[in-house]
């Protein structure tokens, strides 16, 4: 009974949200729009302290974090090799000879910024970090299947 009542309320939530959509304070969107205006798949989101963007611009699909009062949190893109910076794409070459760069996850912030590279080869899998510095860190190292 109890897994029902709260599939009820998950239904109810949903339907509300939908049906009500989060007012976003306008100068926020606007500044928004102006930052990327070739934001496809725009969806925002209310949450308690925030807002949450969804989209996509250039191919790059991103999430970026905002607080109530329109300040920028956070930022969170993904993609492939080509969008990072040389610099990284030549340090990770050379520290990492053998490996093909998979993806990257670049996380952002008003003081710095991160990118967490997954890194593969034919037996392995490595997730490495990088800052903005060029400093780089292995985090993560699989074997794959065989």
């Amino acid at each position: 009974m109890k897994k029902y009542l709260f599939l009820i309320y998950l239904l109810v939530a949903g339907f509300s949200v939908l049906a009500f959509p989060p007012t976003i304070n306008e100068k926020l969107l606007k500044s928004f729009q102006q930052s990327y205006p070739h934001a496809i798949q725009v969806n925002w989101q209310e949450l308690v302290e925030t807002y949450a963007v969804y989209f996509e611009q250039d191919g790059i699909k991103a999430t970026n974090i905002y607080k109530k009062d329109g300040s920028f949190v956070r930022s969170t893109r993904y993609y492939q090799e080509a969008n990072l910076p040389y610099y990284l794409i030549a340090a990770i070459k050379e520290k990492f000879p053998e490996k093909k760069i998979y993806c990257v996850t670049e996380i952002s912030t008003p003081n710095e910024i991160s990118y967490f590279i997954k890194l593969e080869d034919a037996k392995t899998w490595r997730t490495i970090q990088a800052d903005g510095d060029g400093n780089i860190t292995v985090l993560e190292k699989f074997n794959k299947a065989s």
